[in-house]
This record gives C-alpha cells, sequence and structure tokens, in this order.
C-alpha cells in the first residue's frame, strides 16, 4: 500500500528533476524586436526561434518595457497567470520577492503585504497599505481584492511607495491589473476545469465586432467547490450547538464574476471604453481553526485548540444556523458569506501625434456584503457575529502625458475620489454565558457606522534627458481630503430597547504632499541602473469598531520614505536576464491596530475592542534578485530570491490589556517574511502533426512571518516550501488545450493567516492540501 510519505517522495524526486536547473523564482520577458523587459515572477513560454519575451508595463502611468522602467517591478502575462491555474491574486505570491498575499482571518479578503507594510483586518473604514488597481480604479477596501483571474492581460505587482502616480494608501506597493480590451475580430474561448474539493470552474469570453470601429467583449468566470475543511466538532460541555458536524465538506465556494466592454474608436487617435463589472458571491462562511492558547477563556471553559487536542486543523467546528441580523438566536450563518458587487466605469484616451495624449477615466463601484460567521473554529456558539454593509465608490482623474520632446517628458494630472460607507453588526457573545450572562445566547451586541470621504489629488512627473544614456526624473503630488464618520457602538439589543444608544461623529481634514525622484542610467547596452527616492502616504482615518469617545477620535496620516538602488540586465541574445534591487524604507506614525480586552461599562462584563493608534516607526530593508533566461529553443526558466529585515524603531501600545501603553519595539512587523525564494521551468517540446506537449514546474519558499500585531503565540504565518507542476498538450492550430496539474505535491500542512482575540481565543486559517485538476479549452 502506498503511504502519505511514499507519495511524498516520488512528489519531491519529480520535483526535483524538473526544477534541476533553477536556483531562485522566475520573473518576465521581452516581445521579439521589442525593448528589454525586466524579469517578471513567472516565465512565459519562448517563441520556437528562442529568446526572452517582451512585457510593456505602465508602472508609470506610461507603456515602457518592463526592463526600461526605474521601478521595482514583477509582471505577469496571460499565459504566466493561465500555467499557474490561478483562481486569485494570492496564486502568484511566491513567485515575487518579498511579497505576501493570503486571507483576512476568518474572511475572502485580502491581506498584501510588501516590504514590510501590510493590512491583516477587515475593519470597514481600514484604507489598505497595498492599492489593487484594476483598469486604473482603485479598489477600496480588502473585501472584494481576491478576484477571479480569468481574462486579464496582465498584472503588475509593483515594490515600494508609489504615492506620486498611483496616490494613497501605496505605502507598500501597488498590484495593477490590465484586463483584456475587446478588439478587431471574431473570437472566443471556453474553458472547463475540475479539480480537488468537488471544484468545478466554467469560464467563457467572446469578442464580436459591432462595426469597423465598434467592438465588443464579454467574459465571465463561475467556480463551485465543497471546500477543503471537514466539520467534526460538536458541544460537548453545555449542548449548544447548530448544525452537527458529521465530517461534511465545508468553506467551499459559489461565486459568478463577468465584465462586459464596449470599445469605440471613432478616430485612430481616439477610442472610449465603457465596461461593466458583475459579481455575485454565495460561498460558505469560511470556517476557522481554534488555535486557542493554554489560559485563554473558552480554553479554560472546555473548548481547547489543536495545539492541546493533536487534532488536525482541516477537522474543525463552526456554528451553523438559520437566522438574519435581526433574528433573536442566530445571524444566518447557513447562508454564507454574500457579497454582491456592480461597477460601471468609462475610460476615453485622445492622442494627438508629436504632442501628447490625454486620458480621462471614471468609474462608479457599488459593493454589498453580508458576512455571518462564526470566528471561534468551535461549534457551540461562542462568538457568531455578521457584519452587513453597502458600499458606494466612485473616482474621475484626468491626465496628460507628452510625446513632443525626445529629451522631455512628463505627465501631469488631477483626480477626485470618494466613498460612502453604511455599515451595521450584530454579535452573539456567547462564550459570555460562562462568566454568568444567562442572556448572552438571546441578546446580541449591536453597531452602526456611517463613513464618508471625498479626496483631491494634483500629480505629475518629469523626466530629462541630460546626456544619452542620463535621465534625471522628479515628480510630486499633493493630496487634501475631508472625511466625516460617525458610529453608534456596540450595545445590547435589550438596552437600544430602551432607547439608550450613544453615538459618536466627528470630521477630519487630512492634506499631505509626497514625491519622487531619481535617475536612470543606460551603462553599456543591457545594462541599465537607476537610484529612487520616493514617498508614499496611507490616509488617516477613523476605526468603525470604536467602543468610546476616545477610540472614535481620528488617527494621522503614516508615511513611507524609500530608497532604492536597481540594476537591470540582459544579454545581447536576450538569453539571460538579472535584475537585481536594494532597499530601505523608514515608515512614520505607523498605523497599528490591535484587539484588547474591553470592560463594558453598561453591563460590566469582558469582551474585546479593536484600537487603532500611530504607534511608532519603523524600518525595513533589503535585496531582490530575479532571474530569467531561455538557454535553448522551447525552454525558459526563472528564479528570484528575496531578503528583508523588518524592525520597529519605535512602537507604543497596550501589550497585556492593562490600559497601559508598553515599548513594543522588540515585537516583529506582520506580513514580513525575512526570505522568500521561488523558481520556475517551462518546456515546450518541439511541434508535431499531432500537437504540442509542454511541461511545467515551480517551487517557492517563504520563511515564517507574524500576521497579529501583538505576535501572539500560535499566530505566525507557518514557513513553507510550495511545489506545484502541470503537463499540457495544445493541438496544431492552436485552438484545443488540454492540461492537467497538481498543487501543494508535498503535501504542506501551514498556517496562513491568524486573529488572538484580547485573551479570549485565537481562530486561525490554513492553507489548502495537495490539489490536483484537469482543464480543458477550446478557442474559437
Amino acid at each position: 500500500m502506498i503511504g502519505k510519505r511514499h507519495l511524498n517522495c516520488v512528489f519531491t524526486t519529480f520535483a526535483t528533476g524538473l526544477l534541476a536547473s533553477v536556483s531562485t523564482t522566475a520573473i518576465a520577458q521581452s516581445t521579439p524586436g521589442g525593448a528589454p523587459a525586466s524579469a517578471p515572477p513567472q516565465a512565459d513560454p519562448p517563441p520556437q526561434q528562442g529568446g526572452l519575451e517582451d512585457i510593456v508595463v505602465t508602472a508609470r502611468r506610461i507603456s515602457e518595457s518592463l526592463q526600461d522602467t526605474p521601478v521595482a517591478v514583477s509582471a505577469f502575462t496571460e499565459t504566466a497567470i493561465q500555467n499557474k491555474f490561478a483562481t486569485d491574486i494570492r496564486a502568484l505570491a511566491g513567485d515575487v520577492p518579498n511579497v505576501v498575499i493570503t486571507n483576512v482571518p476568518g474572511f475572502n479578503a485580502a491581506s498584501i503585504g510588501i516590504r514590510g507594510q501590510s493590512t491583516g483586518d477587515i475593519i470597514l473604514t481600514f484604507e489598505p497599505a497595498v492599492g489593487v488597481v484594476v483598469d486604473d480604479f482603485v479598489l477600496a477596501h480588502v473585501q472584494t481584492q481576491l478576484f477571479d483571474l480569468f481574462d486579464v492581460e496582465r498584472i503588475e505587482v509593483l515594490r515600494g511607495p508609489q504615492g506620486t502616480l498611483f496616490g494613497k494608501n501605496t505605502v507598500g506597493g501597488v498590484v495593477n491589473v490590465i484586463t483584456k480590451k475587446p478588439e478587431p475580430g471574431f473570437s472566443g474561448e471556453v474553458r472547463l476545469g475540475y479539480s480537488s474539493f468537488n471544484t468545478k470552474d466554467v469560464k467563457a469570453a467572446i469578442n464580436i465586432p459591432l462595426a469597423d470601429n465598434l467592438y465588443f467583449r464579454a467574459a465571465g468566470s463561475f467556480q463551485e467547490s465543497d471546500g477543503y475543511y471537514r466539520l467534526t466538532k460538536n458541544n460537548d460541555v453545555d449542548g449548544f450547538e447548530g448544525v452537527p458536524g458529521r465530517g461534511q465538506r465545508w468553506g467551499g465556494s459559489r461565486y459568478f464574476s463577468a465584465r462586459a466592454k464596449l470599445l469605440w474608436e471613432p478616430t485612430d487617435d481616439t477610442n472610449i471604453l465603457l465596461t461593466y463589472e458583475l459579481l455575485r458571491d454565495r460561498g460558505d462562511s469560511p470556517p476557522s481553526v481554534n488555535e486557542t492558547p493554554p489560559g485563554f477563556l473558552i480554553d479554560v471553559v472546555g473548548f481547547p485548540g489543536i495545539q492541546t487536542t493533536g487534532q488536525s486543523p482541516y477537522k474543525t467546528g463552526t456554528t451553523l444556523c438559520e437566522g438574519s441580523a435581526t433574528a433573536p438566536t442566530c445571524v444566518g450563518t447557513l447562508d454564507g458569506h454574500r457579497v454582491d458587487v456592480d461597477g460601471v466605469y468609462l475610460r476615453g484616451e485622445h492622442s494627438v501625434d508629436d504632442v501628447g495624449t490625454i486620458t480621462v477615466v471614471g468609474g462608479w463601484r457599488r459593493v454589498q456584503s453580508k458576512l455571518p460567521s462564526d470566528y471561534t473554529g468551535e461549534n457551540a456558539y461562542l462568538f457568531v457575529s455578521t457584519r452587513e454593509d453597502v458600499r458606494k465608490q466612485y473616482s474621475l482623474e484626468a491626465r496628460f502625458s507628452s510625446d513632443f520632446s525626445d529629451v522631455l517628458k512628463f505627465t501631469v494630472g488631477g483626480m477626485y475620489w470618494g466613498q460612502k460607507l453604511d455599515a451595521n453588526a450584530t454579535s452573539f457573545l456567547g462564550f459570555l454565558r460562562f462568566l454568568g450572562d444567562p442572556t448572552a445566547l438571546t441578546d446580541p451586541n449591536q453597531s452602526t457606522a456611517n463613513y464618508k470621504v471625498d479626496s483631491y489629488a494634483v500629480f505629475g512627473e518629469a523626466e530629462y534627458k541630460v546626456a544619452d544614456p542620463f535621465s534625471v526624473f522628479v515628480g510630486a503630488r499633493y493630496t487634501k481630503e475631508s472625511k466625516d464618520f460617525a458610529v453608534r457602538p456596540q450595545v445590547r439589543r435589550s438596552t437600544i430597547a430602551t432607547g439608550f444608544w450613544p453615538e459618536y461623529s466627528d470630521s477630519a481634514k487630512f492634506s499631505k504632499p509626497t514625491m519622487r525622484a531619481g535617475y536612470r542610467w543606460e551603462i553599456a547596452p543591457g545594462i541599465n541602473n537607476y537610484f529612487t527616492y520616493s514617498q508614499g502616504y496611507k490616509s488617516g482615518g477613523y476605526n468603525e469598531q470604536a467602543m468610546s469617545a476616545t477610540s472614535a477620535l481620528p488617527f494621522r496620516e503614516e508615511t513611507a520614505d524609500s530608497f532604492e538602488l536597481g540594476f537591470k540586465t540582459e544579454t545581447a541574445d536576450r538569453k539571460l536576464r538579472v535584475n537585481i534591487a536594494a532597499f530601505y524604507v523608514k515608515y512614520n506614525d505607523l498605523q497599528r491596530d490591535a484587539v484588547v480586552p474591553f470592560i463594558d461599562p453598561i453591563t460590566g462584563l469582558p469582551g474585546q475592542e479593536t484600537r487603532t493608534t500611530n504607534a511608532g516607526k519603523a524600518h525595513v530593508k533589503g535585496i531582490e534578485l530575479e532571474i530569467s533566461a531561455a538557454p535553448v529553443v522551447g525552454l525558459t526558466m526563472g528564479a528570484s530570491v528575496g531578503w528583508q529585515k523588518a524592525e520597529y524603531d519605535e512602537f507604543s501600545t497596550d501589550v497585556n490589556g492593562d490600559g497601559i501603553n508598553d515599548d513594543a519595539s522588540y515585537l516583529k512587523l506582520r506580513n514580513a517574511p525575512k526570505w522568500t525564494a521561488s523558481g520556475n521551468v517551462h518546456y515546450e517540446f518541439p511541434p508535431t502533426d499531432w500537437g504540442v506537449v509542454s511541461l511545467n514546474a515551480d517551487v517557492n519558499y517563504q520563511a515564517q512571518y507574524e500576521s497579529t500585531t501583538l505576535n501572539a503565540d500560535y499566530s505566525q504565518g507557518q514557513a513553507r516550501t510550495l511545489v506545484g507542476a502541470s503537463i499540457g498538450w495544445t493541438d496544431p492550430d492552436e485552438r484545443f488545450r488540454v492540461a492537467v496539474f497538481g498543487r501543494n505535491l508535498l503535501d504542506k500542512v501551514y498556517r496562513v493567516s491568524a486573529n488572538s482575540v484580547a485573551g479570549l481565543f485565537n481562530f486561525t486559517n490554513y492553507a489548502p492540501p495537495r490539489s490536483f485538476g484537469v482543464e480543458g479549452s477550446v478557442k474559437f
């Protein structure tokens, strides 16, 4: 009988053989005849004549070769994404140095860390440290940033502050996503996939020319799965529980996402693109794992964590029950998480020969969420809560990029960005029944929050060619914004019925200039050097989970000052490319949230509160190496290594929950692993009469990192080495494709995110175990 140990040995041998010539992670490529481009995290298949391909990026809001841009950026093409069999951007993170992308614990929301900066909480009024931009529209909150990657043309991961051209909330960097546009000619594609955990994927796209200058494109993706957790726990302490755990799978996905685009080109120099976006997510409420340390409350009352029980993290529990936010005993966890997104975007571009290009981009996006969850990893009504919100976001940006001189080029523009948020939460604090509260299961806490933001900015960046191989650039941005905030903190439903429900409201204005300056120098053909000083800015704001007038006061802006020196090189035959960047970033007025104990002034019972303060200063330094190679026809290899050291210089916060701030500078920054490394190889066999066979393999390593501000026990993202591989066949006409793939082939079990709740309990999430799948596609 073949056991897990034997399988791991087989997979290790297989992966080692495929990756024998690769030592670190792979990155971008360059188009035949185009300018050289930097190595991105996943190497694309080379053309049969050999050599690396070119990628054109928009990291500086203009189109230029990735290899020429003076920014540390890794780019994934459509083919690279397809070869990863990626559902969302989490699958790409392992190939980018010094980058972590996981989920916020308990939610299908993004937690992205770049160079020591990240956002790890779902708090609705928080603005992320890493910007996610889709077709020039900023996604304001982490809840919908784990989007489907079908019909995406390119993804760019910009590392380091990008405050000049991308604006606020980019102190860590930017994930810039460019989806496919309509084009002349009729075409389409259908993909069908099936993989482990009964995962079914259906994806389709169609491109239709409606007239000589009018084109339509629509793309949609549907996924349904059973999830990789099994519900095995029930309440043996006092019997209060939801649907009994019988080993059924939970944590599955069910969503449909789509985009429809209409492109009009009234002249050769003008185009107008209208886009409609839709998402309907009906997945299960994400289950949590109980990793409560000994001595925490729910451990003491009879619900120990898996470190005590020795149970597998994939065998967990959750309270599943029918209800709603207004129901008497349950918020409706059986309904799962429901997220609806509707967006309308309009982009116009007009070019004038030898003058420049004017671009105007506007959009409106509405997100409605209902997120009922049990956060404890137990089927016992210990902490069952729901968050419901409606967020409306709108923006308008206009910019001009010059093209009248080879010596001086510049981009200038202005932007308005705004959002409105209405939210409410209902929480049954069932753990209080063990502290003598007989109404804990029937009298929930309720809260509301309202939030409005209006933000205005002007920006510009210019590059001047001092001499033929040497250019200097300088840019600046000024942002001014106002925020209005009102919160009714958590109060028992029975108390609200008496007419008592305090409200704390406030308004604040913030403004901040940011700049960027540096040089780029072509030392010799194929050898480019750059240096940049750049500033980033994360907006100040409010915490919608405030429980007191003091906690409802605004926190200040967070800033970053970054210094980066880089070299981008490639050989004349484009068979080898090596890029390296060294950086030092200084962060000031760090915004930090921590879950701390809180005594309810009305009931006198213990609870928890998330508090946000400008807690201190930190610095991060590191080195990033990216390599890609195409040594022979049909073979491409890529590698990358990232090293970073992230430390607090000053950090003052309440570590022990006693209401007194302590010196916490000994703690580690979250989502900042010291080492990351990856490698990939793609080999395409010579074409035959019956088609082409290709092999792909990749490996990536990530060191341990902290996922909570206070570095709680059993909350670290665990070190892991992941191996994936696939084999594919394409017919001679490149119409039909079939591929078989495997992910996490070594079957690593590792924690990816966690939260520690004020001495009450820890809840965590784990990555999927080993999985296999098959995918078939047809193009027409």
